[in-house]
């Protein structure tokens, strides 16, 4: 619903992109979206921002939606906002996602721009979202070298590697990647892997640890984090480390609060050498 107040501002905008003040005409807009949701206001401002050459701004705002898909006018300022900042990898996993050729057809950015989003992803000591989100830039071809490249470095950042896991995988490619896991150097195809949140034993590690915090619930999201971070770090190749997951979250849990990690303890003093303390 969009209320009045709000109906005030969208006709305020509309005088002021008549005139061609759009920055004016953005501000409207973002008042109006201060008071209550309103999906005519955040359709509006996301052109907005793309014609005022802020795109990016434009793709935050259209992905804090709850659902992409079900709205056409949602699903379609989405692929919008995808081409007008060259996020091709995105764009290439919606249409997996979907099985559909999207409304419009989205570019990577130049080759120029390419290598010097490679050379800078390198060069950063830590990444943030905004550079990460920055590969999405790359062809397919870049895109899969680099995400390779960083997968074999043993000591690449653990939330660099899992995100590139699984952007591989939703792009749903058959080749086989190499990827470092703990000190064990494997492989996996990305077609045929779920993403973490999906795997069964995953699921069943939080559900055993949810079932042991149900009468302490003050620890459990920090128990459901550190859960992540050992999970994550055992990722794709959750099966090579986990054989029953209800005694692996037994044994996690003894292993967090008094560090005996009983028959995994070996595995979890590998795992904590490995993460960033």
């Amino acid at each position: 619903m969009t209320s009045v107040s709000q109906k005030n501002l969208l006709k305020l905008a509309e005088e002021n992109k008549h005139k061609g003040d759009l920055a004016a005409a953005i501000q409207n807009l973002e008042e109006a979206l201060r008071g209550e949701h309103s999906l005519d206001v955040i359709l509006k401002l996301c052109d907005l921002y793309c014609a005022n050459k802020q795109e990016d701004q434009a793709y935050a705002l259209i992905k804090e939606e709850p659902d992409l898909f079900s709205d056409k006018q949602v699903y379609r300022m989405y692929c919008k906002v995808l081409k007008e900042n060259n996020l091709l990898i995105e764009a290439l996993q919606l249409k997996e996602i979907t099985g559909l050729e999207l409304p419009f057809k989205v570019q990577p950015v130049s080759e120029e721009k390419q290598k010097q989003i490679m050379q800078s992803f390198k060069a950063k000591k830590q990444v943030n979202q905004m550079d990460y989100e920055s590969l999405h830039k790359l062809n397919l071809i870049n895109f899969t070298t680099f995400a390779q490249s960083i997968l074999l470095e043993p000591v690449s950042d653990f939330a660099v590697r899992l995100s590139l896991c699984e952007d591989l995988i939703r792009l749903k490619l058959k080749d086989k990647f190499k990827v470092w896991v703990i000190d064990d150097l494997t492989g996996f195809v990305p077609a045929d892997t779920l993403l973490l949140e999906k795997d069964p034993k995953y699921r069943e590690i939080i559900s055993a640890i949810g079932a042991k915090f149900s009468h302490n619930p003050s620890q459990l999201p920090l128990m459901i984090g550190e859960t992540n971070l050992v999970l994550g770090s055992l990722y794709p190749k959750l099966n090579n480390y986990v054989d029953e997951p209800d005694s692996f979250a037994s044994d996690l849990v003894a292993y967090l609060q008094q560090k005996d990690g009983r028959t995994h303890q070996k595995l979890f003093e590998r795992i904590y050498q490995k993460l960033p303390n």
